[in-house]
Formats: C-alpha cells, sequence, structure tokens
C-alpha cells in the first residue's frame, strides 16, 4: 500500500504545480447553486433543460456530492429517489434496483439498470460489472437518473431506469484542487485535479485519488485484527481539442485499482451445518467473524472514453467510443465456512475449503448519432450503436474434508467463456400537436447475440461440458409520450414505455440441473403520469404514479444444499405500481442561505398466477414454490430521503456551513419467496440512517467535519447461503480542501 500512496502524492504535487495562481475557491456559493439555476439532462440523447423533458429525472450534482460527504457506491444509490442498493457481499458486487425491478441477480447476469458513464454504456462482467466504481464518481459533474424503462433510447438492461454519471472536462481556465481526509477505521484519503488550457484550441484535465484503510468494522475473533482494510487507486487524463468552430473532440484515460475484503470474511454465517455429529461453527456477530482465512479481492481496469460531436448543415452530429480492460482476482475464500461446514472432522480429516476466481474482461462499445438542430420545428434524431465483449472466468476449488460431496468439492475448476455482440437502431421525433402539446415518439430495434462454453473438471475429470451454446434475441422496444404545456416552467406528461434485459447462461450449475442453464430476457412495459416543473419561487418539484407491466421475470434462486450455486430463472410475470415524489429549492434564512431537497416514494407489486420457483433458499431442501400473488422482492413500502444545508458569513471573507441528509426505508422482501408461506422467504430490514457535517471555507480553502450513520443503525442488506451481509457503523471523518483559480 505504501508504494500506491508515494505514487499518488507524487501525481498529486505534480497535479498542483500546474496551477500557480491563487483566487477564489472552486466550489459555488450557496445562492448559485439553487433550484433557481437551470440543470441540462441528456434524458433524450440531447442537452435539455431538466423542467422540460417529460419524464422522471433526477440530478445529483457534484458539489451537492461533495457537501454530503458521499463516499461508494451504497451513499449515491441512497440519495436517488426510488433507487435501492443490491448489496451481497464486496462492493463489486452490488446491483441497483430502480421502481422495483431488478430483484433477479447473479454472478456474471445482466443488470436491470442501464449503467452509463458520459452517456456511455459500461456494464458487463463479474467484477464490478453491474455498477459503478469510485472512479467512476470522481471529479463528478452530476449523476443523472431516469427512472422508468428507457429500452427506447438507452437500450440494452434499462428495465428499471438508467443511470448515466457524467465526469467533469476540460475546460479553458486553468484550477486545480487538492484534498485529503482522515476517517474513522484509520482511512487515510487523498486526492488532486487539475485542469489548463494548453493553447488556443486545446485543454486537459488530470486527476488523480488514493484511499487507504488500515483497520475497519469487522473483526477477526481468532486474532483481533479487523479484516475489511482495503485500498484504492484512480487515475485519469482527459484532452479536449476544438478542431474548428464547429467540431470538438474529447478522449478520457483512467486506471483503476482496487484490493478490498472477499465474501467470507464480510458476511456472518448465522447457522453451521450438521455432519456425522458435529456443527460447523458460526459468527458471533454482524461485525465478527470466525474464519480460519480472510480472502481477498483484487480488480484493476483500463478504460478509454472518446467522443467527437460536429455541427453540421443537417443536423448536430456525435460520435462516441469506449473500450474497457478489467482483470479480477479473488483467492484465499474461507469456502467451508461460506457453506457452513467450518470445523466439522470427519475421520481425522479436518474440512478446509477454499475457493478462488479470476475474470479477464473486455468491452467494446460505439455509437453514431445525428439530431435536429434547436428551433428547427420537427425535433428528430437518429442512432445506431454496437456493443461487443468477452468474459473469460476460471472459478478454481482447494482444500480437504472427510466428507466425500465436499471432499469432491475441493477439486472442483469452473471455467466459462461468454461472448456479446449486440447491434441497435433507434430514433426520436416530436410533434407540436397545438400550441402546448407535443407528441414524442421513440423506438429502438436490438439484436443480441451471447455465445457461451462452460466446462467442469472435479476429481480429475471433466464432469460437464456444455459445448458452445448460441442465443440469440431481437427485440422492438418502442415509447411515447404526450405532454402539456402548463406555463413556461411547468408541464404535465403521460408516457408509455418499455424496457429489455437478455436472456443469457447459468454459471457454476451441477449436472443434475443443467435444464436451469439458458434462461430467457425479460421484458417491461411501463405507464407512467406525471407533473414536474418549478415554481415562481424557485421551488423544483416533481410527481409521478406508475404502472409496470413486467413479462418473464428472472429470479435469483439457489439450485444446492450444500454449495454456493445460484441460478436466474423465469418464473412468470409482476406487476409493479407505485407514486413518487421530490421536491428542492432555496431560501434567505438570517445571515445566510438555506439550500434542501427531499424525495419520498412507495411501491407496491404483486407476482401473476401460476409463477414459479424452484429454489432450496440456501436450506437443506429444493422446492419448487408458488409466487401467485406474492409481493414482487425489493419492493418498498417507502423510500424517503432528505437533506438540508445552511450557508452563513463567519468572518471577513470566512463562512461557515451546516447539514446534513436522512435517508430511511421500509417494508418489502428480499427474495421472490419472501411473500409466500415457505421457509425460505426473507424481509428486508427497514432503516434509518442521519448523517452531518460542518465546516468552515474562505477564499481557496474549505476545512470540515462530517459523521455518517450517527445513530449506529445496524440493519441486514441480505442473505447469501444463510450469510448476512450488514450495512457499516458509524464513522466519522475530516477534510481539508484547497483550491486554486484563475
Amino acid at each position: 500500500m505504501n508504494h500506491k500512496l508515494l505514487t499518488t502524492a507524487a501525481i498529486i504535487s505534480a497535479l498542483g504545480s500546474g496551477a500557480v495562481v491563487p483566487g477564489a475557491m472552486a466550489q459555488e456559493d450557496a445562492d448559485a447553486v439553487d433550484a433557481r439555476d437551470t440543470i441540462l439532462v441528456t434524458a433524450r440523447k440531447k442537452e435539455e433543460s431538466l423542467e422540460d423533458v417529460p419524464s422522471s429525472i433526477s440530478v445529483l450534482r457534484g458539489e451537492d456530492a461533495d457537501l454530503l460527504a458521499l463516499d461508494g457506491i451504497a451513499d449515491y444509490i441512497r440519495q436517488i429517489p426510488n433507487a435501492i442498493l443490491v448489496n451481497g457481499g464486496p462492493e463489486y458486487l452490488s446491483d441497483i434496483s430502480i421502481r422495483g425491478q431488478g430483484g433477479g441477480r447473479q454472478g456474471f447476469s445482466e443488470s436491470s439498470t442501464g449503467i452509463y458513464r458520459n452517456g456511455v454504456y459500461i456494464a458487463g462482467g463479474g467484477f464490478g460489472g453491474r455498477s459503478f466504481n469510485r472512479l467512476d464518481f470522481f471529479d463528478l459533474d452530476n449523476v443523472q437518473t431516469y427512472r422508468g424503462p428507457q429500452g427506447a433510447l438507452y437500450g440494452r438492461n434499462a428495465v428499471g431506469g438508467a443511470i448515466n454519471v457524467i465526469s467533469k472536462k476540460p475546460t479553458d481556465e486553468t484550477t486545480a484542487e487538492i484534498k485529503a481526509g482522515y476517517e474513522s477505521a484509520e482511512r487515510y484519503s487523498v486526492s488532486g485535479i487539475v485542469n489548463a488550457p494548453l493553447g488556443e484550441n486545446v485543454a486537459a484535465r488530470l486527476g488523480a485519488f488514493y484511499i487507504d484503510q488500515n483497520d475497519g468494522f469487522i473483526t477477526d475473533v481468532n486474532t483481533g485484527d479487523a479484516v475489511d482494510q482495503r485500498d484504492y487507486l484512480g487515475l485519469r487524463g482527459a484532452l479536449r481539442a476544438d478542431l474548428s468552430p464547429s467540431t470538438t473532440a474529447n478522449v478520457l484515460v483512467e486506471y483503476y485499482d482496487s484490493t478490498a475484503p472477499g465474501f467470507s470474511a464480510l458476511g456472518q454465517r448465522f447457522t453451521g451445518r450438521n455432519a456425522a455429529g458435529q456443527t460447523g461453527d458460526a459468527d458471533p456477530g454482524p461485525y465478527q467473524t470466525n474464519d480460519s482465512r480472510i480472502g481477498v479481492v483484487e480488480i484493476d481496469s483500463t478504460a478509454v472514453f472518446a467522443d467527437l460531436t460536429s455541427d453540421l448543415a443537417i443536423g448536430d452530429f456525435t460520435a462516441i467510443f469506449s473500450y474497457k480492460q478489467r482483470d479480477g482476482n479473488r483467492f484465499n475464500e474461507d469456502l467451508d465456512s461460506f457453506i457452513g461446514f467450518q470445523g466439522i472432522d470427519v475421520g481425522g480429516v479436518t474440512t478446509d475449503l477454499t475457493a478462488a476466481q479470476t475474470e479477464d474482461y473486455q468491452r467494446f462499445v460505439g455509437e453514431i448519432r445525428l439530431a435536429s438542430k434547436s428551433g428547427s420545428g420537427v425535433t428528430w434524431l437518429i442512432g445506431a450503436d454496437f456493443l461487443s465483449s468477452n468474459d473469460d472466468v476460471v472459478t478454481t476449488n482447494g482444500g480437504t474434508s472427510g466428507l466425500g460431496g465436499l471432499a469432491a468439492l475441493a477439486t472442483r475448476q469452473d471455467m466459462f467463456v461468454e461472448k456479446l455482440r449486440s447491434v441497435s437502431g433507434f430514433g426520436l421525433v416530436e410533434f407540436g400537436l397545438a400550441q402546448s402539446t407535443s407528441l414524442t415518439l421513440e423506438a429502438r430495434v436490438q439484436n443480441d447475440n451471447k455465445d457461451f462454453n462452460f466446462t467442469r473438471n472435479q476429481s480429475g475429470s471433466i464432469i460437464l461440458a456444455t459445448g458452445d451454446l448460441e442465443e440469440s434475441w431481437t427485440r422492438f422496444l418502442p415509447a411515447a409520450t404526450l405532454n402539456y404545456s402548463v406555463s413556461d416552467n411547468q408541464i404535465i406528461y403521460l408516457r408509455a414505455a418499455s424496457g429489455y434485459r437478455p436472456g443469457g447462461f447459468n454459471t457454476g450449475l451441477d449436472v443434475s440441473n443443467t435444464q436451469f442453464i439458458p434462461y430467457d430476457p425479460e421484458a417491461a412495459y411501463s405507464f407512467e403520469a406525471g407533473w414536474k416543473g418549478a415554481t415562481q419561487g424557485g421551488v423544483r418539484f416533481g410527481f409521478t404514479g406508475f404502472y409496470v407491466v413486467t413479462k418473464d421475470v428472472q429470479a435469483v434462486s439457489t439450485l444446492d444444499t450444500t454449495t454456493t450455486t445460484t441460478a436466474l430463472q423465469n418464473v412468470g410475470n409482476t406487476n409493479i405500481f407505485g407514486f413518487e415524489a421530490d421536491v428542492s429549492g432555496a431560501f434567505d434564512a438570517g445571515p445566510g442561505r438555506l439550500r434542501w431537497g427531499a424525495s419520498a416514494a412507495t411501491t407496491r407489486g404483486d407476482f401473476s398466477d401460476g409463477s414459479l420457483i424452484t429454489t432450496s433458499g440456501g436450506g437443506p431442501v429444493i422446492e419448487t414454490i408458488d409466487l401467485s400473488g406474492a409481493r414482487v422482492n425489493r419492493t418498498r413500502d417507502y423510500v424517503i430521503q432528505a437533506n438540508a444545508f445552511y450557508f452563513a458569513p463567519l468572518a471577513d471573507s470566512v463562512d461557515w456551513f451546516m447539514g446534513g441528509s436522512l435517508q430511511t426505508e421500509g417494508g418489502g422482501f428480499e427474495n421472490a419467496s419472501g411473500g409466500t408461506t415457505s421457509a425460505t422467504g426473507r424481509e428486508l430490514d427497514d432503516f434509518f440512517l442521519v448523517d452531518a457535517r460542518l465546516g468552515v471555507r474562505g477564499d481557496g480553502w474549505q476545512l470540515s467535519a462530517f459523521g455518517k450513520n450517527l445513530t449506529n443503525e445496524v440493519y441486514r442488506l441480505q442473505t447469501i447461503s444463510l450469510n448476512g451481509y450488514f450495512n457499516q457503523p458509524r464513522k466519522y471523518g475530516v477534510e481539508l480542501k484547497v483550491s486554486f483559480g484563475k
């Protein structure tokens, strides 16, 4: 870890030397970042004002994320209306569920939420392939969330919605920023960003961060050491070139490296198995582990993003391209503890199983589109995109056991290769029906082709080989929106939309479950009505009611009673409905100004008649469960978040600020069988989190202290094979930021 810290410090020092002119701090004044600002979004593949787009959209700006001290994917998702994080173990396995979609998740499956960076699809693979990492949120401009199916314009996997993380681009100003922080659990962080023009038509932006956590919140009861130590390194360079008065090119290159704990170290094993008169050891508490070894996950990735925009006579042309290469490696996993057989000794042989896994993942994405010019009458957009990815994964077990089945498991090695090729064409046209009414039609035709090959070696022999399997799906994904302008800054709309998540192939199944290897796509059809806009007093608001029918829902199940095997199944159809509200604003209060925002959502739904799932739920018996009428998992009775910050002068050229946020969720079930009488069902825990921040700032500096989860709430995130994964307990931190301007 020390060599990374020294390297990053050297890079950040070099970044800081690039901006030598001190100036005002690169943070907006409180009265310059309120609800009266124009917020631009790209929900329809072009920049538009948030109030003008007839869809459910939320925007989290970079300065707000900074004030809220957001750290990692869980913090960001809790700020998004009606979105919840599905977290099962290491953070790289997180999934995002919007409007109750996405309850079906598996290690290498497709996400149910469209995952985008700067308008480019970035999901795929298993080691962080269904969510965002810390580098994605670094040097953040904003996070845009488009709720509801977005299949017509955003394509693959946007069943519950799409999240588009926008990074800051190079500008013509010379600026720099350096941050240093400390948090409880002996966590040190440092970051630096510099932006500078390199000539009349070229600008560059460089950034780096390093996080080193030497302690943790989960203790090994055998050694007393923290097992959740971790470190992260991110490097980024961006270049913008104005090739002509009408053409601009941007290139961004970045590298990310992370080391974090694995599965068994983070979970609490609730009960051990019983074999030969002995009981496997359990973990004593949510933040205590009794493992014999500590698993580690290492991920490093390199990514390139490029885009070209040109103002042509016929319209605005955009071309974007992305490439990503990622190596994932988890090793030294305590497999016998994870499956509940730790401490069992049979015939003088102790059960001691290990697991390791590697992934080599590559992805190419490209898109071209042409859009009508602003004010040209009828609004239109046409485009095409392609995606090509290759995922090569090897899982290797090891160790010993006196139990025959576990002894064989110790010799197992699974290997699979999955290739994806996807092409799409899409378009949009908007007609004015009357002075204040318009109709927008969107559509996409998408073809996905997957090739899959899986081999299992056990006890020196190949016991399962699928050969080359291939599946292909073509889907037409339409959307239509009727929009009525109540005033210059308020609209009412009706929207019907569709989304689609491709099918695929389950990995890691036994020879007795080969019929579950392939599974089919799922599709969502949504209907919503909304009212959104801003008042004359500058309060932004949005109210939405929605109803979603999802066909051939993919749900996750456990198909083995002794191993970690999980699979996706098409279990039937669901009907989900709900309501969302969000408001935000700012006003003068005493000598300062108060900024505030809040959102609330409720979602319900049930499985249609005839819906069935086969699962053991991590228990001793595999059963087929009738889901008819059961509540759809991951739908919450309430999802509420609110935040407020107050800014006021303290002395000459010095201000103080304070504020915080709360997030609370309640109701619902974790898995598909949760709403049935089956013992495999599990309820979701309720939670109520409170965060706060207090600081002072002057010309070119800011010093602040913050606390997260101040009430030290403890709740279970998810249960996998009778291992419970819990939230992070209370923590505190301080941060110093120094900025330089023009």
